[in-house]
């Protein structure tokens, strides 16, 4: 009652509630599957947004080809009776000047979350006319910060021991990849006590991450901290450390950044030291900021929404978390935190 109740104020005080405003036709490229535990969050919080404000939304999936992704755009835009207004882009693998270049001669607004193009593309493409009008700004976590923060996490937990770090990465060029890592890196780099080994590529993956951590943790037997970009990797760590008889938040200290349920149970459990997340909310983040662009012709502000953080698990957000409450997060950790004015 009180989600609906918000959205009842949001679409009111901000002008929404006028027959003058047409229903917005939104089209997600989603870079996952629609099983992935990350991007399934996406998903779902999207959906309740998209519900609470009345938003059509589409959502088309990739499962982690980039290259799928560019021709289900061009499919759209050769097929469809009538185009969206909106598209929501991911730079998945450095797909979105492609993608871009495809939308280019459609009267469609582009907003880009959780990876972005370079400033330098961005601004090379806000020399066109076309693009000042139709290219919105971006909803980029800091991906750069929770890599040093749960890198900053696992070292707290050594507690001033020597720290022997692997770290495992994503991929070579997604930027949320390349910057996570990026943070972790200059933070370990900066610890005294702490040496870097190696830093490994696990393609997202929990079965290459795997047998990567398998092949290290035998090249390198003093390891003691591993560092992972997202929640499938640090799985298949924790079943490396297993077959080698070692235990996790004992002998090896595991970080990782993602939010799905069975990470969650295993940080409850202790078994995974770190965990950061909350940037699932940027897709649903985006539809309120279209809603409102469509009259103000600018964002709201949204300072206050924190989309990346370590998670602890007495707060009221894991509990949230934990029990897949989208209503609840999308009211209290979005829409609560927006400064809507009349």
């Amino acid at each position: 009652m009180r989600s609906w109740m918000l959205a009842c104020v949001f679409i009111c005080t901000a002008g929404f509630g006028g027959a003058a405003w047409a229903k917005l036709d939104v089209v997600f490229f989603n870079p996952g599957a629609v099983d992935d535990s990350f991007w399934g969050d996406v998903d779902q919080l999207m959906l309740e947004a998209s519900t609470t404000l009345n938003i059509k939304l589409e959502i088309i999936h990739s499962d982690r080809n980039h290259f799928k992704m560019i021709t289900q755009l061009n499919e759209l835009l050769a097929s469809a009776k009538v185009l969206p207004n909106y598209v929501i882009l991911v730079n998945e693998k450095q797909s979105a000047i492609k993608m871009l270049q495809a939308l280019s001669p459609h009267p469609i607004y582009v907003q880009l979350i959780l990876n972005d193009i370079s400033i330098g593309e961005r601004d090379a493409l806000l020399q066109d006319p076309h693009w000042q009008e139709y290219l919105l700004p971006a909803i980029i976590p800091d991906n750069y910060a929770i890599g040093s923060a749960t890198a900053k996490g696992l070292m707290d937990d050594l507690e001033g021991k020597p720290a022997k770090v692997l770290l495992i990465s994503g991929d070579k060029s997604t930027p949320a990849s390349v910057l996570r890592t990026q943070g972790a890196s200059d933070y370990f780099f900066m610890q005294a006590n702490a040496t870097l080994t190696q830093t490994v590529y696990g393609q997202w993956s929990d079965a290459v991450a795997y047998g990567q951590a398998l092949t290290l943790l035998n090249r390198y037997p003093d390891l003691n901290v591993i560092w992972t970009a997202s929640d499938r990797m640090a799985i298949g760590v924790l079943k490396a450390l297993k077959e080698k008889g070692l235990v996790s938040g004992k002998d090896v200290f595991v970080s990782t950044i993602n939010t799905s349920p069975e990470i969650l149970q295993l940080c409850r459990q202790h078994s995974v030291s770190i965990i950061g997340g909350g940037h699932f909310m940027a897709g649903a983040l985006a539809l309120v900021e279209l809603k409102y662009y469509q009259q103000h012709k600018h964002y709201i502000p949204y300072d206050n929404v924190t989309l990346f953080g370590v998670l602890l698990p007495d707060s009221a957000f894991y509990q949230m978390l934990v029990a897949r409450d989208w209503p609840q997060i999308f009211q209290s950790q979005i829409l609560n935190k927006l400064p809507f004015k009349a």
